[in-house]
């Protein structure tokens, strides 16, 4: 089956009149952000403040300006300045995910492997949006990224040169895909309530002057080397590989070109270049806290920790200079933004997992009960006995019986637990385990017949043939058109013939 790519367009954020962000397909906005160049000096930072959006034009719109070869690929691109830090602001609706894979250099910022359009089963190489609300480096550490800052192509510095010895592509790319169809909601369910998620969470900061700079290089291209250590987390696909789509995706790069080029190429002026450590205090310009404990994470790729940042390098070629960088942050210009305590997040994947098994996505909805017991906040006796449900359903009997069990040590009476304890059981042909949760079962008037089955199974199998026989027959008795009822009968009395005889 063919698909179409997602549709592509530009957009202009609220009182802004300027294209700043990208759409692709229906839902998913990227944009990028000017910000605070921190320190490489083995210091873990805070996220410093969004000082503006870049503006983003589309390379077929300045055809006879720009090189040849950004036509045959298309695609946008932004202006830097050399050594000018960046983030990027990635938007989605919550009752709509979606994925993004993000290249610098074609060298995936997440795993350190080449690009890739392709969808694996492997490693997570991609984020997801809208969980990761911003991305401001490439992964290198736990709960840790290197800064994103541009530096000329042909000169050593990016992470591209870094990895592959080549400094051929620069910039960003990305792969944005979709969910499967009808994996969520098409629009959203609260839409009297809807608020863009940039207006309740943003990172923005007053945009204040700064001293212009000299860039110092001819070069036009930029491409993205690695800054100081900012403390950031990936977040884990908690929807599971299987919700999104191969074929419902969309590429596209964004070329990086300093501000002379950017002057050469529109005729505008680029923006203000990049603010001061001096002037980010002076402003009294907060930093952020966005860490959250509740939050599975991804490990980082063990490739992206020999990538030297661009001190390191400078110093090594003996062209050092000391940064001039505010180095003592005050916790009280820490701003927390606020991410959901244990008690919501496991709320929130409780719910999900319920949605998960109705529509028997065992997988997913295992995944997303177990985030709910690994929280250890408010673990209840049926999310255990939801998971025996999905393992009975995948085939993981042992697995089952054992959440069966862990269910009901929590809640004796938890039938939901006993019923598919004792399937799990009968699976693994614990016969005289299931026949003790048939018993239990008929204790309950909404399992009674049920309990009457296997425990006529349970008899048959274990050899108790007149037991057999006389549960079976209560169960035709009150249930006339049971499947099973006449045909453990029949398969007991013809055993026990054959057993006496």
């Amino acid at each position: 089956m063919n698909h179409e790519p997602l549709p592509i367009c530009l957009d202009k954020s609220t009182g802004s009149n300027i294209f700043d962000e990208i759409i692709i397909g229906r839902f998913t906005r990227i944009s990028f952000h000017r910000t605070l160049r921190i320190p490489e000096d083995g210091r873990d930072y805070p996220l410093p403040a969004g000082l503006g959006r870049f503006p983003i034009h589309r390379v077929e719109d300045y055809a006879e300006k720009v090189p040849a070869n950004w036509l045959k690929e298309g695609g946008f691109f932004i202006p830097l300045y050399q050594k000018e830090a960046l983030f990027l602001q990635l938007e989605a609706p919550s009752w709509h995910p979606t994925i993004a894979k993000i290249c610098v250099g074609r060298i995936n910022a997440i795993t350190g492997k080449p690009f890739s359009e392709t969808l694996s089963r492997g490693h997570q190489d991609y984020v997801v949006i809208p969980n990761q609300k911003w991305l401001d480096g490439i992964s290198s550490g736990e709960g840790l990224v290197r800064q994103f800052v541009a530096m000329p192509l042909g000169k050593g510095y990016t992470i591209e040169s870094q990895i592959t010895d080549e400094e051929k592509f620069g910039g960003f790319q990305f792969v944005v895909f979709e969910c499967k169809p009808g994996r969520f909601p098409e629009r959203d369910p609260e839409i009297d309530r809807r608020v863009r998620w940039a207006e309740q969470y943003g990172r923005q900061a007053a945009l204040y002057c700064s001293i212009a700079l000299d860039e110092g290089d001819d070069d036009q291209e930029m491409g993205i080397a690695a800054g100081g250590s900012i403390k950031q987390q990936i977040q884990k696909d908690t929807y599971g590989i299987e919700s999104w789509s191969p074929e419902l995706k969309r590429s596209l790069t964004i070329r990086l070109v300093n501000s002379l080029a950017y002057k050469e190429i529109t005729g505008m002026e680029p923006p203000a270049s990049p603010i001061t450590a001096a002037e980010y205090k002076r402003a009294k310009i907060p930093w952020y806290s966005h860490y959250d404990e509740t939050a599975p994470v991804i490990k980082p790729p063990s490739i992206f920790k020999r990538i030297l940042g661009i001190s390191a390098i400078e110093k090594k070629r003996g062209e050092g200079h000391r940064d001039q960088i505010q180095r003592s942050i005050a916790i009280k210009n820490i701003k927390k933004i606020r991410t959901p305590n244990k008690f919501e997040a496991s709320s929130m994947f409780r719910q999900r997992a319920h949605v998960s098994r109705s529509e028997k996505r065992w997988e997913s909805a295992i995944r997303e009960i177990s985030y709910v017991i690994d929280l250890q906040s408010d673990v209840r006796a049926d999310d255990y006995a939801l998971r025996s449900c999905c393992n009975f359903n995948l085939a993981n009997w042992k697995d089952g019986d054992i959440d069966g069990s862990l269910a009901l040590a929590k809640d004796k009476k938890c039938v939901e637990a006993v019923l598919w304890r004792a399937y799990c059981r009968m699976s693994i042909e614990d016969y005289d385990g299931a026949s003790e949760d048939a018993s239990r079962l008929l204790e309950f008037p909404e399992t009674h017949f049920i309990g009457l089955h296997l425990k006529a199974e349970t008899d048959l199998l274990k050899g108790n043939y007149e037991d057999a026989i006389k549960n079976a027959s209560a169960l035709e008795s009150e249930q006339p058109e049971h499947p099973r009822a006449s045909a453990i009968i029949s398969e007991a009395k013809m055993k026990k013939f054959r057993h006496d005889f």
